[in-house]
């Protein structure tokens, strides 16, 4: 995972984007796989998600998941994508080039903006540093501080 930025009406927006797809027959590398088990834990505690909490809560976080069909990340993912996506594919995938994306409406193109909306929603006081954030997944905290610490 990584920090981006995306285009938007109002200029650059800073997101948190992941190496490679997450989900159904995906790269799923681990730390990618950490942060979005790790992002849906926490949207279960998002309003606007109150309709998926049950699913969100089953997924576990555990940086595996084996890109299969039957697997519980794939089934939360389909289930994220369901209320918040145009796609249903079973794959977060990461936003690559010079990413737009629309925050006026109800489906968003990319689920990984969803997941960092939801974020800055939930913790607006320490999003972007996810490491901030109660209950963080340390095994990811040097790709997440890398970016906020200041040379010499």
């Amino acid at each position: 995972m990584h920090p981006a930025f995306a285009q938007s009406t109002k200029g650059p927006v800073f997101y948190w984007n992941i190496d490679g797809v997450v989900g159904l027959n995906g790269l799923n590398k681990s730390d990618d796989v950490l942060f979005v088990q790790w992002s849906f834990y926490k949207m279960a505690q998002w309003h606007p998600a109150s309709k998926i909490w049950p699913t969100l809560r089953n997924v576990g976080v555990n940086g595996n998941c084996t890109g299969r069909a039957d697997d519980p990340l794939v089934d939360a993912i389909k289930t994220v994508e369901a209320v918040f996506s145009a796609d249903m594919d079973g794959r977060v995938t990461p936003m690559t080039n010079s990413a737009k994306f629309v925050v006026h409406g109800i489906k968003y193109v990319y689920l990984i903006m969803v997941i960092n909306i939801a974020l800055r929603q939930l913790y607006p006081a320490q999003y972007p540093r996810l490491d901030l954030i109660p209950e963080f997944i340390w095994r990811i905290k040097d790709a997440v501080v890398y970016p906020f610490l200041q040379d010499g």
